[in-house]
């Protein structure tokens, strides 16, 4: 079963904000919300590029304009 639109749109918020301070936080609402999509979810797929953004502002990295990860 797919996201209810409000949590995705919540969590897109939350992932487009993230920062140093609040990615362990937001980091867990995603894998949360992740735990019960199936596989083959679209949902599924698209928290996993989420998790790959908030992992990499974990290590230190800052997210572009464009999406791409940058080093700083």
């Amino acid at each position: 079963m797919p996201l209810d639109p409000a949590v995705k749109s919540k969590l897109r918020d939350r992932v487009s904000t993230a920062n140093k301070s609040n990615v362990a936080d937001v980091i867990a609402e995603v894998e949360a919300a992740r735990a019960g999509l199936a596989e083959d979810d679209k949902d599924y797929t698209r928290t996993g590029g989420w998790l790959e953004e908030l992992q990499a502002i974990q290590g230190g990295s800052v997210i572009g304009r464009t999406g791409d990860v940058g080093n700083r």
